[in-house]
C-alpha cells in the first residue's frame, strides 16, 4: 500500500489539536498581556510611542520558548509511546505527517506578534508594530530551532529540553568569544569550532534584525540542512522499535 495516498487525510486533525494547543495558550497569554498593559501601562509613552521596538523586545524574551512549546513532542512522544502504531494504520508518509504538524506549528507561532501587535493597537491606537522583517526574523528563528527539535524527535521524546539546552549553550559560548575578542584575547580554535557546528541561534534573535548575505544563507543552510535530515530519517528510519506501518 502507497503510504503517500492521501496526503491531507490527517490536516484536520493536526490543525485542531495546534489550534487547542500551542495556539491556545499564545492567543490566552497575548490577551494577558494586553490587560496588563491596559492596566498598568496605559499612559506608558515608551510603547505607545514605538509599539515595534515593544514587539521585538517581547519577542526577544518569549520566542525560543513559544517554538519549542509549538515543536515539543510532535513526533517524539509519538515514538517513544508507540503512538504512531495508530496513526500509520492508514496510508499516509510519516515524514509528511510531522511536517504538517511542523507547519501547523509554525503558522501558531507566526501569530503571535499578529495577535500581540493588534493588541497594542487597539490599547494605544498608534500602529501593530508588525513589519515584515520582525516576521521574517521569526520565521528563521522558527526553521532553525523548531527544525532541530523536529530532528532530536526522531529520537527522544523529551527533544525540546535538549535544543532548549543547545540553544542555553550557544548563547553562553557565543558571548564567551565575544568578550574574548574585545579583551584581546587568544581564543582557544576548539571554542571557535564548537560556536560554528552549533546552530547560528543568535542570528535569527529579533533584536539583531533580519540577517542578510552570508548571515542569512548561514541561516537558511543550517535550518533547511537540519529540517531535511529530519524528514529523510522519518522517511527511512524505523520508528520506535518495530518498523514503519
Amino acid at each position: 500500500m502507497n503510504r503517500d495516498s492521501s496526503p491531507l487525510r490527517y490536516l484536520p486533525y493536526q490543525a485542531r489539536d495546534v489550534a487547542a494547543g500551542p495556539l491556545a495558550l499564545f492567543v490566552a497569554i497575548t490577551i494577558g498581556l494586553t490587560l496588563v498593559l491596559w492596566r498598568f501601562f496605559a499612559d506608558s509613552t515608551t510603547i505607545s510611542d514605538n509599539p515595534a521596538l515593544f514587539l521585538t523586545g517581547t519577542l526577544s524574551v518569549y520566542q525560543t520558548i513559544a517554538i519549542l512549546f509549538a515543536t515539543g513532542g510532535v513526533a517524539g512522544v509519538d515514538i517513544q509511546r508507540g503512538f504512531y502504531r495508530a496513526w500509520f494504520s492508514k496510508p499516509i508518509a510519516p515524514w509528511l505527517f510531522y511536517l504538517q504538524r511542523w507547519l501547523l506549528g509554525g503558522i501558531a507561532v507566526l501569530l503571535i506578534p499578529v495577535m500581540l501587535g493588534s493588541g497594542l493597537s487597539l490599547l494605544y491606537g498608534n500602529g501593530t508594530g508588525i513589519t515584515w522583517a520582525l516576521i521574517g526574523s521569526l520565521a528563521l528563528a522558527y526553521l532553525l530551532v523548531g527544525g532541530l527539535v523536529l530532528l532530536c524527535s526522531n529520537f527522544m521524546e523529551r527533544d525540546w529540553l535538549v535544543v532548549f539546552l543547545i540553544t542555553f549553550l550557544q548563547a553562553r559560548l557565543h558571548q564567551m568569544l565575544g568578550l574574548f575578542e574585545q579583551l584581546g584575547q587568544e581564543i582557544a580554535p576548539l571554542l571557535v569550532l564548537t560556536d560554528r557546528l552549533l546552530p547560528p541561534f543568535h542570528l535569527v534573535a529579533p533584536s539583531a534584525g533580519l540577517p542578510s548575505g552570508s548571515e542569512l544563507l548561514h541561516v537558511l543552510g543550517y535550518g533547511g540542512g537540519v529540517l531535511a535530515v529530519a524528514l529523510l530519517l522519518f522517511r527511512h528510519r524505523p520508528l520506535g522499535s518495530g518498523g514503519r506501518a
